[in-house]
Formats: structure tokens, C-alpha cells, sequence
């Protein structure tokens, strides 16, 4: 195949995003071939999408050096012209070590000293899907980084289609709909708010009202503790997950910025409550100016039931959506160009 990518495995953040990137570049470029490799969640995700997938058999939070060990037998099994890595660094001198070239994808980066970051001196190219000017560039990579800008993938509703996104959900058109949106990594089990935000709800003084919350795998659990609970309706997995942010007045999740990037393309508001195991996802999710980021062992119920009241009464027509994002097209175009200049393609046509 032309391309191996490795699309990192902890949650759907990485795995939704890199389907929809491949299909970009098979836009562009359909005779390029390609399979992705991952494990754990990102894997089953990707089986979901129907995506071709190499599972590593690791759990999501996967151990570098395994990783690594795993990384080198399947690039040389499967013996790719290139290796595009998301996020999941073991690739990096795993395709170094197996003689392919390698792509990074990142929007962040750490310490140059730090182990994690010193693999990208393997990549042969970083596409980095963000602002420069946020982190600091490692040393190593002068020249090597192109930046191009913030992406969203292509999202099925927008916030004109709040009326049909309801009516498909069986929500009223005078509720006063608050979602939650954890992502998948941030269970109740690692990051527990459901006491803490049940209660804040409550206190909301907006009428008729309704707590929705995407529950994923606590869906039994959060079941039981609100049998008898008023106003909230668990949900297994709504997916597009869009379709439940446009028919919201207001969106909370775990600090998980992909979902706080897609809601404030959509043009509503949110409060992100951190934990603070993802700093990352802390530092660029403080710098959406729709979203309210809020540390959850910093705050009561009360308070965090002010600032949802106050988020409500701005209303989401105070929240001016941002021009468009260019979606994957950016992503997908600079890949392919990248590819081209490595290793070539296959009967590759080109980006325009």
C-alpha cells in the first residue's frame, strides 16, 4: 500500500478525524491506497466507520515501548511506501527503524527534552493541524513543520438545523436543552462530574428543561443513578454527536477539545470542566473565546450552576460563529503533497 497510518488509539477523538482525512486524500487522489493501524478504542471506531484496520491489540492507554516493538512488526509485514502517524508517536522510530518515511500529524507540542517529542526528529514531515505561534517549535524541526490552520471534520448538521435535529430526537421546541458530551477516554470512573453537574442543573432557573447526557460506556451506570431523577434523559452514543450540540442550548464536556472545536464552529456555547489529567486539551480549549473552561475541583455546584445560567441568558445568537474552518481539505491537500515529495503515489494525480 502507499500509506500505513497509525491513528492513535486512547477515545474516537483521533480516529473519527483520520477516517475523515483519508477519505479527503481519496478525493484528491484516488488511486492512493491506504490502511490504518490502531487498537483499543480508536480501533473499534474505525471497524464502525469501515475503515481497513490492523489492530495492535493494545488498550488505550497503550505502553510506549509495546507500542513500539508492535509498530515495527506490522510496517514490516505489511511493507507501506509511507507511514502517517496521528498523534501516536511510537511510529515515528518505528518507521525509521523499518527504513520508511514517516509523516506526523499534531497540534501541540511538548518539551524538546521530553521523550515523546524527541521521536519527531524521526518524522521526515510534521502537518500541523493548528496556529502557529501557540507552542514552542522544537529545534529539530525548523523547517520541517507546515501549518495549516484549525480543522473540522465535515459536520451533518448546523445550528439552522436546530428544529429538525430536535424533532428527530424527540426533544420539544420550548425545552431548555443542556447536553453533555465527555468523549469517550473521560468515564465517570477517571473523571467523575455527575454530582456535581446534576445538581448545578437543577438549580437552573429556565423552566422547562432537560439534561442530555452522551453516557457511552457509563450508560448502565449513569441508568441507575438517575432512575427516579427528573428532567434527564441518558443516551447511549448519538451519533453524529452534531446532531445532539445544534439541538442544545448549551454543550458541556470533559475539557475534550475536538468536541469543543466542533461546538464552536457551530456557533453555540459551552463550559469545558477539567480535570486536569490532558493539559494539552487545557491550553488550547482556554483559547476558544465560546467556550467557558472551569477546573472541577475549583468549583461547587453553585457556582458552576451561575455560570450555565449565565451561558443560557447570553443566548446562542450572542455566540458569532467563526468563518468557516476549512475542514480536512487543508489536512488532506497538504498530506498528499507531502507524499508526493517523500515517496510519490502510485498514479497519484495531484492537489490542485
Amino acid at each position: 500500500m502507499d500509506v500505513l497510518y497509525f491513528s492513535r488509539g486512547r477515545g474516537r477523538g483521533h480516529a473519527v478525524p483520520d477516517a475523515a482525512i483519508m477519505e479527503a486524500v481519496h478525493g484528491i487522489d484516488p488511486k492512493i491506497e491506504w490502511g490504518f493501524v490502531s487498537y483499543g478504542t480508536g480501533a473499534a471506531t474505525l471497524l464502525e466507520l469501515g475503515q481497513n484496520v490492523q489492530d495492535l491489540d493494545l488498550p488505550d492507554d497503550n505502553p510506549f515501548l509495546e507500542t513500539l516493538i508492535r509498530a515495527c512488526g506490522v510496517i514490516r509485514a505489511l511493507n507501506p511506501r509511507m507511514v502517517v502517524s496521528h498523534e501516536e508517536f511510537a511510529a515515528l522510530p518505528a518507521a525509521r527503524i523499518c527504513g520508511a518515511p514517516s509523516i506526523f500529524l499534531v497540534d501541540w507540542f511538548k518539551n524538546e527534552k521530553q521523550l515523546i517529542t524527541q521521536t519527531l526528529a524521526y518524522a521526515d514531515a510534521v502537518i500541523f493541524p493548528g496556529e502557529q505561534g501557540v507552542f514552542d517549535e522544537p529545534s529539530f524541526l525548523k523547517g520541517k513543520i507546515e501549518y495549516v490552520g484549525s480543522f473540522v471534520r465535515g459536520l451533518a448538521y448546523h445550528r439552522e438545523d436546530r428544529e429538525r435535529a430536535r424533532a428527530e430526537l424527540g426533544l420539544a421546541s420550548e425545552l431548555t436543552v443542556v447536553s453533555v458530551l465527555p468523549g469517550t477516554w473521560a468515564n465517570e470512573k477517571r473523571a467523575p462530574v455527575f454530582d456535581l453537574l446534576v445538581s448545578a442543573f437543577h438549580a437552573l432557573d429556565c423552566g422547562k428543561k432537560l439534561l442530555c447526557w452522551a453516557a457511552g460506556a457509563d450508560f448502565d451506570t449513569l441508568t441507575n443513578l438517575t432512575r427516579g431523577v427528573r428532567d434527564v434523559s441518558i443516551l447511549r452514543s448519538p451519533w453524529p454527536t452534531e446532531r445532539l450540540m445544534v439541538a442544545s442550548d448549551l454543550v458541556l464536556t470533559k475539557g475534550n477539545r475536538g468536541t469543543i472545536i466542533e461546538v464552536a464552529e457551530l456557533g453555540l456555547p459551552s463550559i469545558s470542566l477539567s480535570s486536569g489529567q490532558n493539559p494539552i486539551d487545557d491550553c488550547l480549549v482556554a483559547r476558544i473565546k465560546s467556550n467557558l473552561p472551569l477546573r472541577m475541583k475549583g468549583i461547587t455546584s453553585d457556582f458552576l450552576a451561575s455560570c450555565m445560567q449565565q451561558k443560557l441568558e447570553e443566548g446562542r445568537d450572542d455566540v458569532a460563529p467563526p468563518t468557516r474552518a476549512p475542514g480536512v481539505c487543508l489536512v488532506a491537500k497538504a498530506l498528499v503533497r507531502r507524499i508526493k515529495d517523500l515517496v510519490g503515489a502510485s498514479g497519484s494525480q495531484g492537489a490542485e
